[in-house]
């Protein structure tokens, strides 16, 4: 029997509310200000989406192609970058551009908003700038080591992590620095804060997960996986780590001591290799997209993990629910109030399912 009937609807219902088709694939969204979905391609064109209808509707564009999207807490105003060296802020209530920020013969590819919304951060080459919400700069960093390949607020707005060739890095919040590094014989490719701000989780290009438990600046660097790590995920209650290496989700308990001696779990249901995932606001569903054109839906904290009988492998759990795709999965996101979630692919499809 195949992985993906063996993971037909269990427990869950899924309502499709709506679907839209773009012009290329989607390399990133997020919800605005309820239902309203903002997105935007690997052609570089802008788009904001209508929540109840689904009609689709272009706001502008990045020449050369679209790498980031990232929607302002709380706010309606989206930033989005690209191949162009440009940072753009929109209004995607009034679908306006608001700013254009020309960062140089570079491209943008990360962008985080601070906790609260009130700045900005991006990449830009071997550098990150720091905006405000009106796109005034606030402050540059010196050069890494290479390229910054991702960067992440501190749950307190307190510092900017920046991962790049040599480990992570730490920026003031107006992005001096880097202030302090955190040392990785390679590259790390992912950064993730655990809500609670106890730990950061890097994902590296040698196929490592390193957990840095921020208040000793102990390192706990986990090994074993098939691929470098292709996407990380915390629950809001700081539990659980998702990580996305392969075909599996592993997922590590950091609560108590945390997950140094503790066996991971792994979940199951993807044929091909996952490479975006997204926990649920405020719930118990994690959402996997895979290259094998499916959203696996798990509930880790419901669910009873097994172990093959006589084997010494992991326990394992497998999905709860699947949505076919029309193509690989590329980018998921949640509603703020884990309701629905939206779905992009390489296709240019993007849909959005109610979780009952």
């Amino acid at each position: 029997m195949s992985r993906l009937k063996r993971v037909r609807r269990r427990s869950l219902a899924i309502e499709r509310v709506w679907s839209t088709q773009l012009d290329d694939a989607v390399v990133g969204l997020g919800f605005v200000q309820g239902s309203r979905v903002a997105a935007i391609s690997a052609a570089g064109t802008v788009w904001t989406v209508d929540g109840a209808a689904g009609t689709a509707r272009r706001l502008g564009n990045h020449e050369d192609g679209g790498l980031a999207l990232a929607v302002q807490p709380g706010g309606a105003t989206v930033a989005t970058g690209g191949q162009d060296g440009m940072l753009r802020l929109w209004d995607a209530i009034s679908e306006r551009l608001l700013t254009t920020i020309d960062v140089g013969r570079t491209w943008v590819e990360r962008i985080a908003w601070r906790p609260g919304g009130a700045r900005l951060a991006a990449t830009m080459g071997k550098r990150v700038g720091v905006w405000d919400q009106m796109g005034s700069v606030v402050g540059l960093s010196s050069d890494h080591a290479s390229t910054v390949a991702d960067i992440a607020w501190q749950p307190d707005g307190g510092r900017i992590a920046t991962a790049s060739y040599g480990g992570a890095a730490y920026l003031t919040p107006q992005g001096s620095g880097p202030t302090d590094h955190v040392v990785l014989k390679g590259s790390s490719l992912l950064l993730a804060w655990q809500p609670q701000g106890r730990y950061l989780a890097m994902g590296n290009q040698d196929a490592t997960v390193m957990f840095i438990l921020i208040e000793d600046r102990e390192t706990l660097q986990m090994w074993g996986f098939p691929a470098k790590v292709r996407a990380l995920a915390w629950s809001d209650d700081g539990r659980w780590l998702a990580t996305a290496a392969g075909s599996g989700v592993v997922l590590w308990d950091a609560s108590g001591s945390g997950p140094r001696g503790r066996t991971p779990t792994v979940l199951e249901g993807h044929m091909g290799f996952v490479n975006s995932l997204a926990w649920q606001p405020k719930g118990m569903l994690v959402a996997s997209g895979g290259d094998d054109a499916q959203v696996c839906l798990f509930a880790p904290s419901r669910q009873v993990a097994r172990r093959v009988p006589g084997g010494d492998g992991p326990p394992t759990i497998d999905a709860e629910d699947a949505i076919p795709l029309a193509a690989e999965a590329t980018t998921l996101a949640w509603s703020a109030g884990g309701g629905l979630l939206v779905v992009g692919d390489r296709s240019g499809a993007v849909g959005t399912y109610r979780m009952a």
